[in-house]
């Protein structure tokens, strides 16, 4: 029941602003429609002046629809009555309003927003952080309008069909595979391999998002930091091939190379933490900050020194995510899994380092995933999973410097090849310092 307290008025006020947030959102969006359609320019002097425009839901009716669905459940009580017979009215008395002022090029945005209104109020009394967190995003889907209808075009068929399969992997393939291990060493479980896929792949894809949004074309510093998050190899074998056309290209290309490795090592540690938590992160975040500061210092001195256009070709690529390549990437992580648990149980942690280097050589992303997840499920030790996964690093960036050589003749890869080898040098010397 109501009493007059300070906590009480306190969560009455809440309410009030929680609507007041969607209400001004609404409103603000209701006067630019209107002077959209005048031709008018909106005059910040002659605001106060301003009325809401007709057929318009405002902040103040907004407001008033929080504060009824709280009240509704405080003088309620235990009853769901009242807060069922809010939500009708409320219901109702939206729908009448939209049906007397709706046109044929209005929506429906307003009025649902509004009907989420006495809901919020309701539930501000059972968990006001939660309350308070989902009118925060009502409201960023309520400003959001620009920036969806301007990505709208840019969408293909198989972005939507790519982001359903990410989906679906999360919602419904996840939660039914098996927690337990088939393999004699305890490390292959269908559930772990299953999320690290779908950790694999949601970064793929976003990396993928980002250069759609953004464009592969935009210079070398974008060049390298969006095509990263998708593939270094992929920005290496394309720059490489525009430095043998172009010799001009060779600064540019070297840079987009450069930090696209950098992004590779920030990628490393962010998957190593994730899985395998911060006793692996610890030891692997000074390592591959020595090798990140070093293709830095780089990229800025020749950012410095040398033409940063970078022209011809945009990087090839594609979307990462398929439901088939991303089962045949768990068969490839799983095959790691139980080679590298294997070689360690048969040769010790000798045997791990080999198994690291040769997957190194094609991918950092499974030996990474591999190792940490063994440093949290079998027990291996946070020092032989960090020896692995920069050997793995190490075995990858000779076999890039190798693509550079080959694909951009030697004037870009000796070069690079060079810069390459440093980074690598740094962090094997703060890892041997560390360790």
């Amino acid at each position: 029941m109501l009493s007059l307290d300070l906590s009480t008025l306190k969560e009455a006020a809440t309410a009030v602003a929680l609507g007041l947030m969607m209400g001004l959102e609404r409103e603000r969006s209701g006067f630019e429609r209107s002077q959209e359609g005048q031709g008018a320019t909106y005059n910040r002097r002659e605001s106060d002046s301003v009325e809401a425009p007709h057929g318009s839901l405002g902040a103040r009716t907004f407001a008033l629809l929080t504060l009824v669905g709280w009240i509704s459940v405080k003088v309620g009580g235990d009853s769901i009555a009242m807060p069922i017979a809010v939500v009708v009215m409320s219901a109702s008395m939206i729908g009448l309003f939209y049906f007397e002022t709706s046109s044929s090029d209005r929506g429906l945005t307003t009025e649902i927003a509004a009907l989420t209104a006495p809901l919020l109020g309701m539930l501000l009394t059972r968990d006001a952080l939660l309350a308070v967190a989902m009118t925060v995003i009502v409201t960023l889907l309520l400003l959001s309008k620009p920036w969806i209808r301007a990505w709208i075009p840019k969408l293909h068929r198989e972005d939507m069909t790519a982001a359903m399969q990410l989906l679906i992997v999360f919602a419904i393939l996840l939660p039914m595979l098996p927690v337990r291990t088939l393999d004699p060493w305890g490390v292959l479980s269908p559930r772990k391999v299953g999320w690290m896929v779908a950790l694999i792949a949601s970064v793929d894809f976003l990396g993928y998002g980002l250069n759609r949004v953004l464009g592969s074309r935009r210079g070398a510093l974008m060049t390298g930091l969006v095509g990263g998050l998708v593939s270094s190899t992929v920005v290496t074998v394309t720059m490489s091939r525009q430095a043998r056309l172009d010799p001009a290209q060779r600064g540019p290309g070297q840079v987009a190379v450069m930090l696209a490795c950098a992004v590779m090592g920030l990628r490393v540690i962010i998957l190593a933490g994730v899985v395998g938590g911060s006793v692996l992160a610890r030891p692997l975040l000074l390592p591959m900050a020595a090798m990140v500061l070093v293709l830095l210092g780089y990229s800025g001195w020749i950012y410095r020194t040398g033409s940063m256009q970078v022209g011809g070709e945009e990087i090839p690529v594609k979307n990462p995510f398929h439901l088939k390549r991303a089962a045949a990437w768990g068969l490839a992580l799983a095959t790691v899994l139980l080679v590298s648990a294997a070689a360690r149980s048969w040769f010790g942690d000798r045997g791990l380092m080999v198994a690291a280097g040769l997957s190194g050589l094609a991918d950092v992303d499974p030996i990474t995933l591999a190792v940490s997840s063994q440093v949290r499920g079998v027990g291996l030790p946070a020092t032989t999973a960090t020896l692995a996964i920069i050997l793995a690093i190490g075995a990858n960036t000779l076999a890039k410097a190798g693509f550079a050589w080959l694909s951009g003749g030697r004037a870009f890869g000796q070069r690079l090849a060079m810069m390459l080898g440093a980074s690598l040098a740094a962090a094997l010397f703060v890892a041997w310092i560390q360790l």
